[in-house]
């Protein structure tokens, strides 16, 4: 089964925000001798981040999954052979003047 999945950048953004904020709030819980309440709310602030970067990113459409058109209409079978697209000779020259889009053959 193949999808895309579409992600809009400010979800790439908002995503490296709460990793680097992630990693400066476990280096001061584990490097300071800092309160048990301290470290909750750092926790709490931290999981807060996530949940709402999560409601907007569904709210807002900012993750799609979808299928790619022809993976629908036409599934290819292993071994079939697939088509390629064929073009005429004539499509390769300029119209008008005929001469070749292609380097010469000297």
């Amino acid at each position: 089964m193949h999808f895309h999945v579409r992600i809009h950048h400010w979800v790439v953004w908002w995503f490296y925000v709460g990793v680097i904020c992630g990693a400066v709030a476990v280096i001061n819980i584990l490097g300071r001798n800092l309160p048990r309440s301290e470290e909750e709310f750092i926790l709490l602030l931290g999981a807060l981040f996530w949940i709402l970067g999560g409601l907007v990113c569904y709210g807002c459409g900012g993750i799609e999954l979808q299928t790619p058109p022809h993976a629908s209409e036409h599934p290819v079978k292993f071994g079939e052979p697939l088509q390629t697209e064929w073009h005429s000779a004539s499509d390769f020259l300029l119209p008008g003047s005929r001469k070749s889009l292609l380097p010469p053959k000297h």
